[in-house]
């Protein structure tokens, strides 16, 4: 199972989010480890500046101690009034984190704070900073040597400070990529929009349109692919159009000649008796006859491809289809039109009328003898032409769209190009061509559904 993404856009957008959430990676790991660093020196800092501040004020408490004026007068301890809680925690409030012991050079505990243990924290009384087990201490001296003072902080505080600001940065992290993703989603997918235009407008086009693609605020890298396409349109149109204009040019040719014969055999044939090149006479008029309708065809056909169809005044479809039942029907003992008003259509009323005829005849010329042929309407302008089939197969209907296939009943005079013109139309129409078969046996009956475009859906 492939996972990987196939569009431009998604490519994009992945390669996009895994280099974001990599930047934003190294980023929140380079911040907390420049947040430590300082948060480290700046308690380091409060340890060094709080010894120097408290150092004389627990001296002198000691010896008011000594004397037994605190007893008497507590308020005149220095100490009494000094808070160590330099700062709150973040998440939650810890006063008064710092602890101190004021000790004599032979290491004996003088005055201590409150959260202060009774026994010493470290034994060592050297001066500067000490990384104790459960302590980051720093030690300061008397000027005279006499006296030392210890300032810790439990390494519970602080790394509980860190871990807290890891925290914050981790929720940010959380919050902040989510959207960083999706704005940077969002911005690719904008900007590739006009691409996605480009594709969409190539993938809906017929075969029958190659006119150039018109499409502003394409890249403008893009905008080569734009023309490379656009010149490959204008040489299949061009090779195209020659193409078809050579087969309606030379289908147009010989028709004069074919008519001249046609007609010269007609007179040859009323000066002959009734002999046997009389009949082989007739035989030359009927192959020439079906070529006559051959070529028609063809010329059919080759309209239908190289015309745009979307032209003219809204086509009454009831009444074009009228015209063509008295021109194929003239009894109208065969062709049965059924109409629920269908809505005007702006497309050329000949090719609504090549469309009708061509199916038309098809029912005629290939249903059963005196059987009827169904034409319907609807007000969506959709058209059915229905007629008995009793000797097709499901198996047929695909090959009879192609160009000379006549089916199974190949005995009949026909091109086998009726429906294949029909359905050039149609796609050129840009509407919908279907074959089903309905019933069984000898009711069984072959339906040609056409769905064409209402006026409506082309303004």
């Amino acid at each position: 199972m492939n996972l990987k993404p196939k569009t431009l856009a998604s490519q994009l957008g992945v390669q996009i989010a895994i280099s974001l959430i990599l930047v934003w990676v190294l980023a929140t790991v380079v911040a907390l480890w420049v947040l430590v660093k300082a948060l480290n020196t700046t308690y380091d800092k409060s340890l060094q500046e709080t010894a120097q501040r408290v150092l004389p004020l627990a001296i002198s408490d000691y010896k008011l101690n000594q004397f037994g004026l605190l007893d008497l007068r507590p308020e005149l301890s220095l100490l009494g009034t000094l808070s160590l809680g330099v700062g709150p925690r973040i998440l939650s409030e810890q006063p008064e984190y710092l602890m101190y012991q004021l000790r004599d050079f032979r290491g004996r505990i003088l005055v201590r704070s409150n959260n202060a243990p009774s026994v010493p924290m470290i034994e060592d009384l050297t001066a500067g900073f000490t990384k104790a087990r459960n302590y980051s201490l720093y030690t300061v001296s008397s000027v005279d040597g006499r006296y030392y003072l210890q300032v810790a902080e439990t390494i519970e505080h602080r790394y509980g400070v860190l871990f807290d600001t890891a925290f914050l940065f981790l929720m940010v992290f959380t919050l902040a990529l989510p959207l960083s993703v999706m704005v940077v989603f969002l911005a690719v997918r904008s900007r590739l929009k006009p691409i996605q235009l480009f594709t969409n407008t190539l993938s809906t086009r017929s075969g029958s349109n190659l006119a150039k693609i018109e499409q502003t605020h394409l890249p403008d890298d893009f905008k080569e692919v734009q023309n490379a396409t656009n010149a490959l349109l204008e040489r299949l149109r061009t090779a195209l159009a020659s193409e078809r204009a050579f087969a309606a040019n030379s289908a147009h040719e010989l028709r004069t000649p074919l008519a001249v014969a046609s007609v010269q055999l007609q007179r040859l044939a009323q000066e002959l008796d009734h002999s046997d090149q009389a009949s082989r006479l007739q035989e030359i008029e009927s192959s020439l006859a079906r070529l006559t309708r051959l070529i028609d065809k063809l010329l059919q056909l080759a309209r239908a491809e190289s015309v745009s169809l979307y032209t003219g005044d809204p086509a009454n479809l009831d009444r074009i289809a009228g015209m063509v039942a008295r021109e194929l029907d003239p009894s109208g003992e065969r062709i049965d039109l059924i109409s629920d008003q269908p809505s005007p259509i702006n497309v050329d009323h000949d090719a609504i009328a090549i469309i009708l005829s061509n199916l038309i005849e098809n029912g005629l010329k290939y249903g059963p003898a005196q059987s009827p042929v169904l034409v319907r309407f609807d007000q969506a302008a959709n058209l059915q032409v229905e007629n008995l089939a009793p000797d097709l197969n499901e198996s047929d209907l695909d090959s009879l769209k192609l160009r000379f296939v006549r089916g199974a009943q190949r005995g009949k005079p026909g091109s086998g190009l009726g429906l294949a013109i029909v359905g050039a139309i149609v796609d050129q129409l840009r509407g919908e061509l279907t074959l089903s078969l309905i019933g069984a046996g000898r009711g069984q009956r072959l339906v040609v559904s056409v769905k064409l475009r209402p006026q409506t859906e082309l303004t």
